[in-house]
């Protein structure tokens, strides 16, 4: 038993020299020449991407930063005239708002193949079920609901909390 192992532990090891040997002197016919940063940027751009300097990057996330401010300046706006306008309303309009917020708000929301968890966040802001998508999207992937969501029709209603709505389409 002692020679056999020591005949396969030498077979291991000629094998090993073997491959060594060829891998040492067939290896110089393979390019690895490094690139030049021209080079890589011609390559990563023919492939479709785009290549920023330090400078580019900084202002280009500046610019997006200012047109998220001016965006949420824009949503204030809208909210603040939609106020004014609640206000000016006549007393009727408000004991029926009153009744309309005493009642849950219904919605049947159908999920398609495909449909990504902050879609089914934004449907359900916009149909006053939740008050606000990225808190719910972000209890979604925090709970590992997102990737057990249905397929299919779910009536849903405003008073139920992010649990039951996680619940509801995922069983």
């Amino acid at each position: 038993m002692k020679q056999l192992i020591r005949s396969f532990a030498l077979g291991l090891l000629t094998a090993g020299i073997i491959l060594l040997a060829v891998f040492y002197f067939s290896g110089s016919n393979q390019n690895n020449s490094e690139l030049s940063t021209k080079d890589m940027i011609k390559k990563v751009e023919s492939k479709g991407y785009h290549v920023l300097t330090d400078s580019e990057y900084i202002s280009v996330s500046v610019q997006s930063d200012e047109e998220k401010k001016s965006d949420e300046e824009k949503k204030e706006t809208d909210s603040d005239q939609k106020s004014k306008d609640k206000e000016s309303s006549s007393d009727s309009d408000h004991s029926e708002q009153n009744q309309k917020d005493r009642q849950p708000a219904t919605y049947t929301l159908t999920v398609e193949s495909g449909m990504p968890p902050s879609t089914i966040s934004e449907t359900l802001e916009d149909n006053n079920i939740i008050d606000n998508a990225d808190e719910f999207t972000k209890y979604l992937e925090e709970e590992g609901y997102t990737t057990y969501v249905q397929l299919g029709e779910f009536e849903l209603t405003s008073d139920m909390s992010h649990y039951e709505l996680a619940e509801a389409i995922t069983n």
